[in-house]
């Protein structure tokens, strides 16, 4: 199954926009202060680019500047990952992530890396659920990494996503 990313801008919309660097964005209530934006959308209409994903995922796109962070599964590879897209026009810069092997339940909707990754602007931080967690600067280079948490146990896996403090 091949997911399609899709993004919707208007005339006039640029880089300068409002970052969203976090689930439910900057606030956390998932309420943008952007102005005039789309108010609908189709295959055709109001859509810049649109790039196929590798696997299914659950993940919402993290935005910080030039750059969009999402996580995203490779099933058959057991890995978990976090890409890293360019915003004006949705190629893949790097992609990052770790194999995890270990039986970790989840439901058939919820796949792993279905947790939304966070930025400040200069890191971006992913969790795999039981595969840890792991912080990233802008360019990919892996600046920490916590994998020794322990295993997740809930019916339908793993889905918080990081939230920075200060």
């Amino acid at each position: 199954m091949r997911i399609i990313l899709a993004f919707t801008f208007v005339i006039g919309f640029t880089l300068r926009a409002e970052n969203w660097p976090m689930w439910r964005g900057a606030s956390g209530n998932g309420i943008s202060l952007e102005k005039n934006l789309p108010e609908r959308w189709s295959a055709t209409e109001n859509i810049v680019w649109k790039i196929a994903l590798p696997d299914r995922g659950n993940s919402t796109p993290v935005i910080w500047g030039d750059r969009i962070f999402l996580t995203q599964p490779l099933e058959k590879e057991k890995r978990r990952t976090l890409l890293c897209l360019d915003r004006r026009n949705g190629k893949v810069l790097w992609q990052r992530g770790v194999k995890y092997v270990a039986k970790e339940e989840t439901h058939r909707l919820n796949p792993y890396c279905s947790e939304s990754a966070a930025t400040d602007g200069e890191r971006v931080i992913a969790a795999f659920g039981s595969a840890g967690v792991f912080c990233y600067d802008f360019a990919g280079k892996l600046l920490w990494k916590r994998d020794d948490l322990g295993l997740i146990v809930f019916e339908w896996g793993s889905a918080a996503s990081p939230v920075i403090h200060g």
